[in-house]
């Protein structure tokens, strides 16, 4: 099963934040997909919860010096 778990990521502000997010997710176990949109501030992540939580991403987005909201 595939969850999508969307974000709001205020502090992103450049094309190299947005790039540095989605690598960082595009490589982590359990997940999918990662799209980051730089214009709307907002990511949408395809998790498998099995292996990922959204609250686990969320942690990493705010490691790499981000705040993440769950909406």
């Amino acid at each position: 099963m595939i969850l999508t778990v969307e974000y709001n990521i205020p502090d992103m502000h450049c094309k190299k934040c947005a790039n540095k997010i989605a690598l960082a997710l595009r490589f982590t176990a359990g997940v999918s997909s990662a799209n980051i949109s730089l214009d709307d501030h907002h990511a949408t992540v395809q998790i498998d919860p099995m292996i990922i939580t959204g609250t686990r991403i969320k942690a990493m987005i705010i490691a790499l010096g981000y705040n993440a909201m769950i909406i």
